[in-house]
């Protein structure tokens, strides 16, 4: 009787613990959702950074995504010597794994089970779609989007019927310079148009051409007369036609050849500092101008982007990755870096997707 009694006293007193069982499942998607967030987002970007300072080295660069994760929480108490009483509730994880509360007579244990599923891109459709040239719907989207006209152009064009902008930095870094500079100008002209709202883009119905359109009268605008003069654009035009070809159709249209997804990494891995050691020892290649000078690729980036290199851990950035024996990180100051580096974040989800065929990794932690 005595045994049955303080069995039935401690189920009594656990009485509030199981009422508030109810309510971990609440508690912990608080809790652990933020967190799970924060850190895909965190390790996606690790991943791309990662990928570009690969692409410095050439070495070979390497694409996960996480499918998704499956976690429970799952909840054991125990009462009593011989006799138990478990109770058991699964909801989304907690940041916790295998916590156990003594009382009394009883106990709890409390286990998160997350099971993260990774799927590798690879295979012969991602490595199609990283090597298609970029489509210029996907442009249009971006600068409609809010994006400055400048800074998509220059990721996502390598040359406008003419105007080059440095084709030979869509691969490797080359033996010598690229060719960039009047192109960086065009795209400027139309920056400062599109600043001042005296430019659009867009089309005049679902299936018509994308135009680019003088508003405001700014078609005899020193900027818009510069940039047709550099594109090769009738100086009459207050609305130039864009086409993905080799050639316009008339001295009213823009020929635009756009780069593959992978053509715009290796154009921004060019912005990749390095150890002046690695540099030295022919690990990664210097490029040099015409007369045997070194170039510096931030001539023709501009700001646009910078990956910085240091052999201690960096305090204040926006991201890092160890690579090699040293650090590469984007300054958590460096605005016009951080916003590249988001624009080509959503240009490869926009471009490519995961494979649909390919199986996932599958990773479990807990017991």
């Amino acid at each position: 009787m005595m045994r049955n009694a303080k069995l039935f006293t401690a189920a009594l007193l656990c009485l509030p613990l199981l009422a508030a069982c109810s309510y971990a499942g609440p508690k912990s998607l608080r809790g652990s959702r933020p967190l799970y967030n924060q850190a895909i987002a965190q390790t996606n970007d690790q991943e791309l950074l990662l990928n570009l300072v690969r692409l410095r080295y050439r070495d070979t660069p390497y694409f996960t995504s996480v499918e998704r994760i499956a976690s429970s929480i799952e909840m054991n108490m125990a009462i009593g010597g011989n006799t138990s009483l478990s109770v058991t509730s699964s909801s989304a994880p907690k940041d916790t794994i295998g916590r156990i509360l003594n009382i009394g007579p009883g106990s709890i244990a409390l286990n998160e089970k997350p099971t993260i599923f990774y799927t590798p891109l690879e295979g012969e459709k991602f490595v199609r779609q990283m090597l298609t040239p970029i489509n210029a719907d996907v442009l249009l989207l971006l600068v409609r989007s809010g994006w400055s006209i400048d800074r998509v152009l220059l990721i996502g064009v390598m040359e406008m019927y003419g105007l080059k902008n440095a084709p030979t930095a869509s691969g490797p870094a080359p033996s010598r310079a690229p060719e960039f500079r009047e192109f960086a100008e065009a795209v400027r002209a139309l920056r400062a148009l599109q600043r001042d709202n005296r430019l659009d883009i867009g089309r005049s119905g679902d299936k018509s051409p994308i135009e680019l359109r003088f508003t405001r009268g700014a078609a005899t605008s020193p900027e818009a007369m510069r940039f047709k003069q550099l594109a090769g654009i009738a100086p009459e035009a207050t609305t130039i036609r864009l086409e993905v070809a080799s050639q316009p159709s008339d001295t009213t249209s823009l020929a635009l050849t756009t780069r593959p997804v992978m053509a715009a990494l290796h154009y921004l891995a060019t912005g990749v500092d390095v150890p002046s050691a690695d540099m030295t020892a022919g690990k990664v290649r210097q490029t040099v101008k015409a007369d045997g000078s070194p170039f510096d690729w931030q001539e023709m980036l501009d700001g646009l982007f910078r990956v910085r290199v240091s052999e201690d851990e960096p305090e204040d950035s926006m991201i890092r990755v160890q690579y090699r024996g040293s650090w590469f990180y984007i300054p958590d100051n460096d605005l016009e870096g951080k916003s590249t580096f988001v624009l080509l974040t959503q240009i490869i989800a926009l471009h490519s997707t995961p494979p649909s065929s390919a199986s996932p990794l599958t990773y479990s932690i807990g017991k």
